[in-house]
């Protein structure tokens, strides 16, 4: 089916059929990249800013200089909101340190490249189905939100082929990191637990505002390392993405969970949020 929308590449607005980045391109090559996807309400981008902040992080650990600034990137995801009439979807913008041998854009002398996509999309996960990947990310990477997936796609197809819709993923050193497309949180005696960002987790926004919420709902939240053992004993699990919101993990291999009472309260305590802060 054809799409009427726009995207945004490289300072034009394009068609999305149209809107296209070289074959030579080092994002297309070898995932040398990193992107944000963030969550649009009502015609509103929630915590641009925060995303753009941890994505010009990952932009400086691989050495790539960013080609539009925040206020360039809210503009833009403005001007395609308006385009393709979205009142409730994703925006995704992706940076690669573009055309080039496989060094940073700064050494190359060539300029990154930049996309913007926003589309409209419905959103209803009610829980989760879990596994256990036998995959392994290696914490000095998987805190950045790099164009090279690989790790976390082969944990999809794992979950897909269990029949489940997420997996959670360890570290190099049998550490409890994430799932593959959120973050995670146990919850014992009322208390919530979430892996530290040292151990490698991607420090989602998200993640970040869960953690406050609880504080301020006075429920003791903890970062604190724990390996797959932690999880035998847990009254709830949850799952945290700027997509999603916040997802109870109703089963973990033949093991079940229930949306229980600390997962309710922070699920509505995060949709308040988000209606506060965009004034919806």
């Amino acid at each position: 089916m054809q799409s009427n929308n726009y995207a945004y590449v490289n300072g034009r607005f394009l068609p999305e059929e149209q809107a296209t980045v070289s074959i030579f391109d080092r994002g297309f090559l070898y995932g040398y990249g990193v992107f944000e996807t963030m969550r649009v309400y009502d015609g509103k981008v929630f915590r641009i800013v925060e995303h753009m902040q941890r994505l010009f992080e990952g932009l400086g650990f691989l050495g790539v200089e960013s080609p539009l600034s925040t206020e360039e990137i809210k503009a833009a995801c403005s001007v395609l909101i308006e385009r393709n009439f979205v009142r409730d979807g994703v925006a995704r913008v992706y940076m690669t340190s573009g055309i080039g041998d496989l060094v940073p854009a700064s050494l190359a002398g060539r300029g990154a490249t930049a996309v913007i996509v926003v589309q409209e999309r419905k959103f209803d996960v009610r829980g989760l189905h879990v596994i256990v990947s036998s995959r392994r990310l290696d914490k000095g990477l998987s805190r950045f939100k790099t164009a090279n997936r690989l790790p976390y796609l082969l944990a999809a197809h794992e979950a897909e082929q269990a029949r489940a819709n997420e997996a959670i993923l360890l570290n190099t050193e049998n550490r409890v990191l994430e799932f593959f497309s959120s973050n995670l949180f146990v919850v014992k005696n009322a208390e919530v637990f979430t892996p530290p960002l040292e151990d490698g987790p991607l420090p989602g926004i998200t993640r970040g505002a869960t953690l406050l919420l609880s504080s301020e709902l006075r429920i003791a939240a903890h970062e604190v390392s724990f390996g797959l053992d932690f999880l035998e004993g847990a009254d709830e699990i949850f799952a945290t993405s700027s997509l999603m919101e916040i997802v109870p993990v109703l089963r973990v291999g033949a093991q079940k969970f229930y949306a229980g009472m600390i997962t309710q309260l922070l699920q509505r305590a995060y949709r308040a949020l988000v209606r506060d802060e965009l004034g919806l």
